[in-house]
C-alpha cells in the first residue's frame, strides 16, 4: 500500500462511498480481502504490534496516596522492524476523485465530508470539476472542504484514485481511464476482477495496486 499504512483509519473515509459507504491478485497486485486474507492480516499485525515485556506498578505508600500510573515497556519484532519501509508522508500523496462517466451513474466516490476527513489526515485531495453534481455536491462544496478542482487528466494521475465504477474507456478523451493513471498508483473502486480480465491486465501494466470494494466482505 501507499503511504503510511493506508489500511488504517485514513482509508476508511475513502471506502465510504456516497452510494452507501492480504493476498494479492497476480494480474494487478489486487488486494482481495477474504477471510483467509483477514486471518493473515491479523497474524501479521500481532507479529509487528508492540507486546508487553514488563509491567511495573508502584504500590500505594499510604491509604491517602494517589495511585501511580503503570509504566509499560514495549518491544517490537526486530525482523519486521529491520525490513519495514519508511513509507511516504501523507502530505506528499494526492487523492483523486474523478467524475463517473458510466451511463446514468449519479454517485461520486467521495463526499465533501470525506474530503475534509482526508485533509485533516494530511492528504492532498483533487476533485474533477462537476464530479459531485449528480450527487448534489457542487464544486464549491468540495473547495470549502479543502479540495482542489482540476481537470480529468490531472485527477486520474493522482497517487491514490477513488472511484465508484471500474475504469473504462472515455469516449470524450478517446482513451481508457486506466491508461491515464499514474504508474504504481493505488485504485480503490468496484472492480469485479473475474469479469474484467482485460482491465486487470491494463492495471497490471500500470503496476497499479487495486483495492476491489466488491471483494470486501459485508
Amino acid at each position: 500500500m501507499l503511504g503510511c499504512s493506508l489500511s488504517g483509519s485514513p482509508l476508511r473515509p475513502l471506502c465510504a462511498f456516497v452510494c452507501a459507504g492480504g493476498g494479492r491478485f497476480s494480474a494487478a497486485q489486487l488486494l482481495l480481502v477474504s477471510p483467509m486474507a483477514s486471518l493473515l492480516r491479523v497474524v501479521a499485525t500481532s507479529c509487528c504490534s508492540p507486546s508487553f515485556s514488563r509491567v511495573a506498578c508502584a504500590k500505594l505508600q499510604s491509604a491517602r496516596a494517589a495511585k501511580t500510573p503503570c509504566l509499560r515497556y514495549f518491544r517490537t519484532h526486530q525482523a519486521l522492524y529491520d525490513c519495514a519501509s519508511p513509507g511516504v508522508p501523507y502530505k506528499q500523496l494526492t487523492v483523486g476523485v474523478p467524475k463517473e462517466i458510466f451511463q446514468n451513474e449519479r454517485r461520486v466516490a467521495l463526499s465533501p465530508a470525506g474530503v475534509q476527513a482526508l485533509i485533516k489526515q494530511g492528504f492532498n485531495v483533487v476533485v474533477e470539476s462537476g464530479a459531485g453534481e449528480s450527487a448534489k455536491f457542487s464544486d464549491d462544496h468540495y473547495i470549502q472542504a479543502g479540495a482542489t478542482i482540476k481537470d480529468v487528466k490531472d485527477v486520474l494521475a493522482s497517487d491514490l484514485l477513488v472511484k465508484v465504477r471500474a475504469p473504462m474507456f472515455n469516449p470524450t478523451l478517446g482513451v481508457h481511464e486506466a491508461d491515464l493513471m499514474k504508474d504504481a498508483a493505488t485504485l480503490v473502486s468496484f472492480i469485479y476482477p473475474a469479469q474484467n480480465p482485460e482491465l486487470m491486465e491494463q492495471l497490471s501494466q500500470r503496476k497499479a495496486t487495486v483495492l476491489a470494494m466488491d471483494q470486501v466482505p459485508v
